[in-house]
């Protein structure tokens, strides 16, 4: 792999793969996240429809996650028209959300801190899902971030990178309510879903204020064993195409202390 980029390797196909600049990690005191995800999608078990959860994942969880609820009538998969029931496990203070569904288990915060906070809350998933997915490997992982960086549409200049942005600060479509880019694209480690814009609806709790920043890395058919250094790999992807997407203004945001004037 070529130390300068990320996500660009040798290939003897013709597709090209994701060739963003290589960052290394980096731990700020402020952050854009307004949402982090992470999916592990397995084969489904319709059991897990029951009123009370599988006692292995609620062994393995409850004292990170003690607060268990029903969700009734969830969708089962992002492509299924069925619905089914959930059970959703939740912190303590309710900054860390667990979700069980019939094809997917999903870790979810909106008061993200680091990648190694994170990290650590996903291998006590992991470990749940050992006892009870009845598989030796997931269908799927995805690992989803919604950043909204704090600008208005004549201010995106140098908060995104211009490349993303050049028609709104030149002023080429003069003053828009919506502007919306998705891209779908390769990695070497699977593939991803980059959306950005002004005026986009994220989900609930993200609204439409501000630039949206929003990545998606997944990689099929992966071991269960192997997962954890997986969803590394995927981050570092989605941490370097993040580094990219920024212009100076939002470096300038995230590398000033918390409280400090904007």
């Amino acid at each position: 792999m070529d130390d300068d980029s990320v996500g660009q390797t040798a290939d003897r196909t013709d597709v090209r793969l994701l060739n963003v600049p290589k960052v290394a990690p980096a731990h700020y005191d402020r952050n854009f996240i307004r949402n982090a995800v992470c999916e592990l999608r397995f084969p489904t078990i319709f059991e897990i429809e029951d009123q009370r959860p599988p006692s292995g994942f609620w062994r393995t969880l409850r004292k990170d996650f003690p607060i268990h609820s029903v969700l009734n009538g969830v969708q089962v998969g992002p492509a299924s028209m069925a619905k089914a029931n959930a059970h959703q496990f939740t912190s303590k203070r309710s900054r860390w959300t667990v979700v069980l569904k019939p094809s997917s288990i999903t870790l979810e915060t909106a008061q993200y801190d680091s990648f190694d906070e994170f990290e650590a809350q996903l291998r006590t998933v992991i470990a749940a899902a050992k006892h009870t997915i009845d598989s030796d490997f997931f269908t799927r992982i995805g690992l989803r971030y919604i950043n909204t960086l704090p600008c208005r549409p004549r201010d995106v200049a140098g908060w995104v990178n211009p490349v993303l942005v050049g028609p709104l600060v030149d002023g080429v479509f003069g003053d828009v309510d919506v502007h919306f880019q998705q891209i779908r694209g390769t990695t070497d480690c699977g593939g991803y879903l980059f959306q950005h814009g002004l005026g986009v609806d994220a989900g609930p709790g993200i609204g439409k204020e501000g630039y949206v920043l929003d990545f998606d890395f997944y990689r099929e058919e992966v071991g269960v064993e192997d997962a954890l250094a997986t969803v590394r790999r995927l981050h570092e992807l989605e941490f370097s195409m993040f580094s990219w997407a920024l212009g100076d203004r939002a470096r300038e945001y995230l590398a000033a202390k918390k409280g400090a004037i904007k």
